[in-house]
């Protein structure tokens, strides 16, 4: 009697953890989803509003950012202004791996069709949820730093890419 018992609370837990985390997978891709839809869609406030922003410091990302919510949004626009310079749109995107690190740390892999000038690209880059919000992390995408959440830098300075 109490092996099937057992049997049972060992399955339900199981299912009941799956269940949480495969909930936290489905919010995750519904902001990635959300986040690269807008950049399509050139609806660059939604775009933002997905995004975790961070400043870089000593070599080191923060926790936030010090601008303010309007400062923050404008530097975001300001950014996306130089991908417009650049003749930069994203085409396209594919969710392509879904990686865990514990069972319940993961991030998504997600390939972007992108062309510039004409010329079609396709770049790999890792997105995370944090506190809710999207975190663009590992890319190879040299232009991906004017569309992510980093505050703290000056963009004349990186048009050498």
């Amino acid at each position: 009697m109490k092996k099937p018992f057992l049997i049972m609370l060992i399955s339900t837990l199981g299912f009941m953890l799956t269940g949480c985390n495969f909930t936290e997978e489905q919010i995750a891709e519904g902001i990635i989803k959300d986040y690269y839809q807008a950049i399509i869609n050139e609806d660059y406030e939604k775009a933002f509003e997905q995004l975790q922003l961070y400043d870089y410091d000593a070599g080191h990302y923060t926790e936030g950012t010090t601008l303010s919510h309007k400062e923050a949004k404008a530097f975001y626009l300001k950014k996306i202004n130089f991908l417009k310079e650049q003749n930069y749109e994203l085409k396209g995107f594919e969710i392509i791996e879904v990686e865990y690190e514990d069972g319940h740390s993961f991030w998504h892999h997600i390939k972007l069709k992108v062309e510039q000038n004409g010329q079609k690209f396709e770049w790999n880059e890792v997105a995370d949820i944090f506190e809710g919000k999207l975190l663009i992390g590992e890319r190879d995408d040299p232009y991906a730093k004017y569309r992510d959440g980093k505050m703290n830098f000056e963009i004349e300075d990186l048009k050498g890419n």
